[in-house]
């Protein structure tokens, strides 16, 4: 982190300094007490379950050069012989105004990406193409709410040439004050699902929620939207900057021709505003193909060529739990997609699992997919259907794995061939003699259910 004064700190925040040494140097920014360095400024988060002002205490000791505080939580300083502390409104909406000021001192262009399903996958594809040509910083893991955005804009130095950052929510408004903080030059949306519907309400509030990625964009930058999506489609007239939309259906660049090559390689071939251009990926699946696309425009939008283009896709390496292929310790593949899940990513899961082994025995295991308020059962029922089309064994896990049974038996499955359980725990014990017989075997629920206990058990971790 390029060094701050806490007069730039209250300049940023409108705070309020309690001490004297004005120039004194912030080298670090953080929320967490027990990470704290010497000359870090702490920042406490008031969360559902905790008050980060109750360890202002622990961050001085560990060496604190100043700390934040709501002016309403004064009380929580009692005691403290420390001056080195700037009131301020409210600590989380400080952190965002400190790090949009940050973000200003560099020069860089950003692509900032948001979507239902796909966001943390395309921001891959998209950092590694800008990395053939570019220093990137990039987010960390799952950095991408209104607390780990500005903690990666706080990562940037002197040696960054450009960033790449995804964007998520749960509610109206986060995303455009997070978009704010970035001022990205391209603006990325991968598809518009029902992901937060429970917060949200309707598909149509989600979108409007993603589309807020747009708002600082200026007419010379640029939103590179999914086509086939309806929501992004319709709103098209009514988009200020430059637009490219990409889809399989619609769109300035088509995508066609894809082809799985095996567990860990497609192929897919590009048309339309670039030409016509064939692509490797080292994943597999269609919508990994679709995400792609979106990354590939980005890299044609920013003047890369197609030799660097395909030498960055070449390179990725997304992280644990997303379409990760392990081997079981009797023999069987697992797709172990146990990161996060919805309705859209379920089934191109299931889809994934059926292109790869068409004439192969086949296991799904499935949990609960949380967030999707009363469209929950609905949804649950749906892939179950789905499940059935693509799976010999079924093993549903969860408060909706009776909705998932239902559905599979409503598509004929053979109810003998479908596992309940209520939660993971009990699910361990018998998890390995249901599906060990199968060849290639499917993990996948939201992140929530800690899927994870599941693959361990089968590569022999536990």
């Amino acid at each position: 982190m390029k060094p701050l004064m806490i007069k730039e700190i209250v300049h940023a925040t409108g705070g309020e300094y309690t001490g004297k040494n004005h120039e004194k140097q912030i080298k670090e920014v953080s929320t967490d007490s027990r990470t704290i360095i010497a000359e870090s400024l702490f920042v406490p988060i008031i969360g559902p379950n905790f008050d980060g002002h109750d360890f202002i205490g622990n961050a001085i000791k560990k060496g604190a050069a100043a700390a934040l505080c709501n002016k309403s939580k004064k009380e929580k300083l009692e005691g403290l012989l420390f001056d080195d502390i700037i009131f301020v409104e409210n600590t989380s909406t400080a952190l965002l105004e400190l790090a949009s000021y940050y973000r200003g001192l560099f020069c860089i262009p950003f692509v900032a990406v948001t979507g239902s399903v796909g966001k943390t996958t395309t921001k891959e594809m998209i950092a590694e193409i800008l990395m053939t040509r570019y220093n990137v910083l990039k987010s960390r893991g799952n950095f991408n709410n209104e607390i780990g955005l500005p903690l990666t804009i706080f990562c940037l130095e002197q040696k960054h040439e450009a960033g790449v950052v995804e964007l998520g929510m749960s509610a109206l408004g986060e995303i455009s004050r997070m978009a704010n903080v970035v001022k990205p030059h391209i603006a990325v949306i991968t598809n518009i699902g029902v992901t937060h519907i429970e917060h949200l309400g309707s598909k149509e509030n989600i979108a409007r929620a993603k589309l807020e990625i747009l708002e600082p964009l200026k007419k010379d930058d640029i939103a590179i939207l999914n086509g086939d999506c309806a929501e992004l489609w319709n709103a098209r007239k009514n988009i200020v900057p430059k637009t490219v939309f990409f889809g399989e259906k619609r769109g300035d660049v088509l995508i066609d021709e894809i082809k799985n090559l095996g567990p860990n390689e497609l192929e897919f071939t590009i048309s339309g505003k670039y030409g016509e251009a064939k692509f490797k990926l080292p994943l597999s699946g269609k919508h990994n193909a679709i995400n792609a696309v979106a990354a590939v425009a980005v890299g044609f939008e920013m003047g890369f060529t197609k030799e660097e283009i395909q030498q960055g896709l070449s390179n990725l390496k997304l992280p644990g739990m997303r379409q990760e292929f392990k081997k079981s310790k009797f023999g069987s593949d697992i797709i172990d997609d146990a990161y996060n899940a919805n309705p859209d990513s379920m089934k191109a899961a299931l889809d994934l699992i059926k292109e790869l082994a068409p004439y192969k025995m086949k296991a799904v295991i499935l949990g609960d997919m949380l967030e999707l308020g009363p469209l929950a059962k609905k949804a649950h029922f749906e892939v179950g259907t789905y499940a059935a089309l693509c799976s010999d064994i079924c093993v549903f896990i969860g408060s909706y794995a009776d909705a998932l049974k239902e559905g599979a038996i409503a598509s004929g499955f053979n109810p003998a061939r479908i596992y309940t359980f209520p939660t993971v725990q009990e699910s361990v014990q018998e998890i390995e003699k249901l599906v060990k017989d199968c060849d290639i075997i499917l993990v996948k629920a939201s992140r929530g259910m800690k899927f994870e206990q599941i693959t361990q058990k089968l590569v022999g971790g536990l």
